[in-house]
């Protein structure tokens, strides 16, 4: 894989973990765990290819 899409790669899991915590901290007590859940897969998915 290209240095350039492994860099893309890497800062679309970096903007994922940023929403993660965003969602976590500001949204304490609220139902968003199948979010957050989808957005964990989607991030270890990103991190697998990369």
């Amino acid at each position: 894989m290209s240095e350039e899409k492994q860099m893309l790669l890497q800062e679309q899991i970096n903007k994922i973990e940023d929403v993660i915590a965003t969602l976590n901290q500001r949204f304490q007590g609220e139902d968003l765990d199948d979010e957050t859940n989808f957005l964990t897969i989607v991030r270890d998915n990103h991190k697998e290819i990369k």
